[in-house]
């Protein structure tokens, strides 16, 4: 059996390399601030992992990021765009955990802005992980 990887670790390395982000959440966002990022445990379908041999000994993680930041369009969409890039198909450790990120879009998804003018972006992705990898 896989242990399952937690998202607050998952948020914890992503702060690391998203390092001008103060704010970050896990399952619910201070809708008050301007710049901040949470990440939410996705509930979306998967195919059972089973299906897949090369992938058995691997746990997937569904993600959510949601992304607000400033009540500039232009500044909102580049920085969702930025993340984007660092995280599809990138590779890393969180512990003894190798990850592997897949975003499922072609880019980040406008929400568009909030009751307050913010600019809102999802990323989709999946995390693939493997604990005990070199």
């Amino acid at each position: 059996m896989i242990t399952r990887l937690k998202t607050v670790n998952v948020k914890d390395y992503l702060k690391t390399i998203i390092n001008d982000c103060e704010k970050w959440y896990i399952g619910k966002m201070d809708d008050n601030q301007e710049k901040a990022i949470a990440i939410y445990a996705n509930r979306r379908n998967l195919a059972k992992i089973s299906d897949f041999k090369s992938l058995q000994s691997y746990g997937i993680l569904p993600i959510t990021l949601l992304l607000r930041w400033t009540k500039n369009y232009n500044t909102a969409e580049t920085k969702a765009n930025d993340i984007y890039e660092l995280l599809d198909c990138s590779s890393f450790f969180i512990d003894d955990y190798r990850c592997n990120i897949n975003c499922l879009y072609d880019g980040p998804i406008d929400l568009g802005s909030d009751e307050n003018g913010v600019y809102k972006f999802s990323i989709e992705l999946n995390l693939l992980y493997r604990k005990g990898e070199e």
